[in-house]
């Protein structure tokens, strides 16, 4: 008998209607339609496909920055809550306070929520701070003097701090040189095993989905066409799409095929 599914998607749709001020549009465009999947627990699932296909719509729906129009999201069985999952943009920096140190920009989540005091705040900070390889030093320095990888980092002791269930990567690697990606790649594998973290990476590069992710998710104009393990969708994919897409990186690729 299957466990029950960590998380669970069914149905999932999200309908744009441009407005006008003086009235609503009657025409509009499904972004996300019919999506259903599933993932285990401490799995790592990349969504892939062209600009345009609706990953980040299906993100920004996943992290309840957007309200579905239709289907349903369950982690565990129940309705999926803010503090279940956190969502890690392609650029962190620009969902910190600019005027903030590292440590009043972890903080500022438990300042919110009113969880602990000043004191133990600070601790849990540094303890969050200490386990993405940031030194607690560092705690009192500004926020836009780190690096675009060590934003990363930030932006991952937060969601520590926030202690979430899920996390989602939209697109969050693509803009890292190759040792930083590397570095992050090797963070978020550790923090899985030690934390039990559950990651959801939004990518246009297969290359990095292979690398991290133990199933992809192939969409195409907001419908999720193809879904299987890893190895096997890029060994044998199915939907023309992929083939598309496995043709295009093979093509990309300097050293061959990437298996």
């Amino acid at each position: 008998m299957m466990a029950e599914p960590f998380l669970s998607v069914r149905d999932l749709g999200k309908y744009f209607a441009p407005r006008r001020w003086w009235r609503k549009a009657r025409s509009g465009r499904w972004a996300i339609r019919d999506v259903s999947f599933e993932l285990q627990r401490e799995r790592t699932l990349a969504l892939v496909g062209a600009s345009g296909a609706g990953k980040s719509t299906l993100a920004s729906c996943l992290a309840l920055f957007e309200t579905p129009d239709s289907g349903d999201v369950r982690l565990e069985g129940r309705a999926l809550r803010h503090t279940d999952v956190q969502l890690i943009p392609q650029q962190p920096a620009a969902s910190f306070n600019p005027r903030f140190t590292a440590g009043e920009a972890l903080a500022e989540p438990l300042v919110i929520q009113r969880r602990g005091r000043r004191h133990t705040r600070r601790e849990i900070v540094e303890r969050a701070m200490e386990q993405v390889g940031l030194s607690p030093d560092a705690v009192s320095k500004p926020v836009m003097e780190f690096s675009g990888g060590e934003h990363q980092r930030l932006a991952i002791a937060r969601a520590l701090i926030l202690e979430v269930k899920l996390l989602i990567l939209d697109e969050s690697l693509s803009a890292l040189d190759e040792s930083a990606q590397d570095q992050v790649l090797d963070l978020l594998s550790d923090l899985q095993r030690e934390v039990g973290l559950t990651y959801v990476l939004i990518s246009h590069d297969l290359t990095l989905a292979e690398r991290m992710a133990d199933e992809i998710a192939v969409m195409d104009d907001g419908r999720l066409v193809e879904h299987a393990p890893t190895a096997e969708l890029l060994r044998a994919p199915r939907h023309p799409r992929t083939q598309e897409l496995v043709q295009a990186n093979l093509a990309l690729s300097e050293d061959g095929p990437p298996l």
